[in-house]
C-alpha cells in the first residue's frame, strides 16, 4: 500500500485481553488502537509531551464514530493506517483504517479533535506553528455521520466513579473507557445475541478521577440505543449504538 506524505501505518496485533466472550476485538479496544495511532503520528513528527507544555495545549477529542464491516478476532494481526486533515473551523478530522492480513477493510474510525488553550480552557481556532508545519491532508473524502439522536425519556442505569483504571495522565476518564462503560451496560440478552455495527459518541465534559457519574439508557429502535452519561446537571457524553444480530457463524463459536 502506498502512503501519502500525510498517512501513517502501524501493525497491531489483537491479543487476548483486547478480545470479548466470542473471540472478537472490543468495542474499547478499537477506540484504544486507534487513539494509540493518532499519538504516535505525532510523536513521530515531533508534536510530544514537551510541545505541548512549551505552548500550553492539548488535544480533545470531541467526537467519534466508528463503522464495523467485520469485528477482527484474537490473535489477528492488523495493520492501521490514519490520516489526519488540517485544521477547519477550530476541528482537526482524523480517520483511521483497520486492515486485515489480506488488506481488506475492518473497521472505519472517523474522529474529531480540537486543540485547547490550557491555561484558558479554550479551543483555539489559530493553532501554534509547531501543529501546522505539517504534511496534513487539505480535505479528506470520507466521512460517518456525526449527528445524535437523543432520547428525553432515557432512564438511569449506573452510578459509577471515574476510578483508577478508568483514568489516563491527564487525570479525567480516557477517551477509549465510554465504550467499555457502554457496551457492559447493554442489556445482557443484547450482547448474547447482537454485535455493534455502528458507534458514535460526543465527548461534552470531562470527569474528573474520583468523581462519580450516573449514565443513562434507552431503547430507540429494536437494535439502536441511546446513551448519556451526567456529573450532577452537567451532561458529560451522549452516544448512539447500532448493533445487528450475531450471524450463524459468529453464534458458534460461543462455548
Amino acid at each position: 500500500m502506498q502512503l501519502q506524505p500525510y498517512e501513517f501505518e502501524q501493525d497491531y496485533f489483537v491479543y487476548r485481553y483486547d478480545g470479548d466472550f466470542l473471540g472478537n476485538i472490543q468495542p474499547g479496544s478499537i477506540l484504544r488502537y486507534a487513539q494509540q495511532i493518532a499519538t504516535a503520528q505525532c510523536t513521530a513528527l515531533g508534536i510530544d509531551d514537551s510541545v505541548y507544555a512549551r505552548t500550553h495545549t492539548a488535544y480533545l477529542l470531541a467526537r467519534l464514530a466508528f463503522h464495523v464491516a467485520r469485528l477482527p478476532r484474537v490473535d489477528e494481526r492488523l495493520t492501521l493506517v490514519t490520516q489526519p486533515e488540517a485544521v477547519h473551523h477550530a476541528v482537526n478530522k482524523r480517520l483511521t483504517c483497520i486492515y486485515d492480513e489480506q488488506g481488506e477493510e475492518c473497521v472505519f474510525v472517523d474522529s474529531r479533535w480540537v486543540l485547547i488553550d490550557t491555561d484558558k480552557r479554550t479551543i483555539l481556532r489559530n493553532h501554534p506553528e509547531e501543529f501546522s508545519n505539517h504534511p496534513w491532508a487539505e480535505k479528506l473524502p470520507r466521512s460517518l455521520p456525526m449527528r445524535i439522536k437523543k432520547l428525553t425519556d432515557a432512564e438511569t442505569v449506573a452510578t459509577l466513579r471515574a476510578d483508577y483504571s478508568l483514568c489516563d495522565m491527564n487525570g479525567h476518564l480516557n477517551n477509549t473507557r465510554y465504550a467499555d462503560i457502554i457496551f457492559n451496560l447493554l442489556p445482557l440478552e443484547v450482547i448474547r445475541t447482537q454485535t455493534v455495527e455502528d458507534f458514535l459518541i460526543y465527548y461534552h465534559k470531562e470527569i474528573p478521577l474520583g468523581q462519580s457519574f450516573r449514565v443513562c439508557r434507552a431503547q430507540m429502535k429494536e437494535n439502536k440505543w441511546f446513551f448519556s452519561g451526567w456529573h450532577e446537571d452537567t451532561c458529560c457524553f451522549e452516544a448512539n449504538i447500532t448493533m445487528r444480530p450475531i450471524s450463524q457463524k459468529e453464534n458458534s463459536r460461543i462455548d
